[in-house]
């Protein structure tokens, strides 16, 4: 696996450090890292933020806002100038899927094509029982209060989860063959299972997680290795989990490292445990 962090962020996502970018830079290179990938939550669209029903601290700081947009891609500009030799540094997003607005990502997506190297497509918000859309990373009483079967049927929860999952790899699948998509940390429904006491996924939820994995295979897809579940005080597993990473290596599908740092000393963390365990992996460890 290439020396490569390709899920990072910067102070425009609005719930991490106010650090510059520089500081996560030169901690990549400090690490040895020689491709780093900058994928900051790109804009939500303006009609889903107008429609947003999930907590307002979630609604303000979930992604940088349209009018940063061009300060975020002068300060990347900026940094591949200054560490150019001694670091790739590669221009991106990370993109959330929202069901029925397909077509404002779409668009942005295709305004920002010349621009883009690399995306990380990822699922944050759910639709539930009423219609209503929330964030499912906010936090424990965001999940309950909105999805309130994570407690007493969570394979409901689950299974919605990833059919929302595979509608964002069916959108995928028509953007065009120049965007690189990485698909963001598969298992994030599992952020609090420690505190809800989560199951694993069952027989019905493994196979669909099966499908999901071919057809990123298929399309050629690479899957987010992401370690900041391990970070995580009600999570403590990599996203996806490790049976899925063996899936995954037995499938052949490309995977890409990623900190999903929020601040600088999160560059690089766990990259040691990734590596360990797709070596025993590629050993049939």
């Amino acid at each position: 696996m290439v020396k490569k962090d390709g899920h990072t962020h910067t102070r425009f996502s609005h719930h991490g450090s106010d650090e510059r970018l520089d500081n996560y830079i030169e901690q990549a290179i400090s690490l040895g890292f020689t491709t780093y990938v900058v994928t900051e939550h790109a804009p939500l669209p303006t009609e889903f933020l107008a429609h947003f029903t999930g907590p307002v601290a979630a609604q303000n700081s979930s992604a940088m806002l349209s009018a940063e947009l061009t300060s975020y891609q002068k300060e990347v500009a900026r940094v591949q100038k200054k560490y150019a030799g001694q670091i790739d540094v590669k221009r991106g997003f990370e993109v959330d899927y929202l069901q029925n607005y397909e077509s404002d990502i779409r668009q942005f997506l295709l305004a920002q094509a010349d621009w883009i190297d690399e995306i990380v497509l990822s699922v944050h918000f759910l639709t539930n029982h009423d219609q209503l859309v929330a964030p499912i990373d906010f936090d424990p009483k965001t999940l309950a209060t909105y999805f309130p079967k994570i407690t007493q049927s969570p394979q409901v929860i689950f299974e919605n989860y990833l059919a929302t999952i595979q509608k964002s790899l069916d959108f995928a699948a028509t953007l065009p063959d120049r965007f690189v998509v990485r698909i963001g940390h598969l298992t994030l429904i599992r952020k609090y299972q420690k505190y809800f006491n989560l199951p694993q996924f069952d027989s019905s939820n493994q196979l669909r997680i099966d499908n999901l994995l071919l057809q990123i295979k298929n399309n050629h897809f690479q899957l987010d290795l992401n370690t900041a579940g391990l970070r995580k005080p009600y999570n403590g597993e990599t996203y996806p989990t490790t049976n899925i990473i063996k899936k995954a290596h037995d499938l052949d599908i490309e995977m890409v490292y990623g900190s999903d740092a929020h601040e600088a000393s999160a560059v690089g963390q766990d990259y040691h445990v990734v590596e360990s365990f797709l070596t025993k992996v590629k050993n049939k460890y």
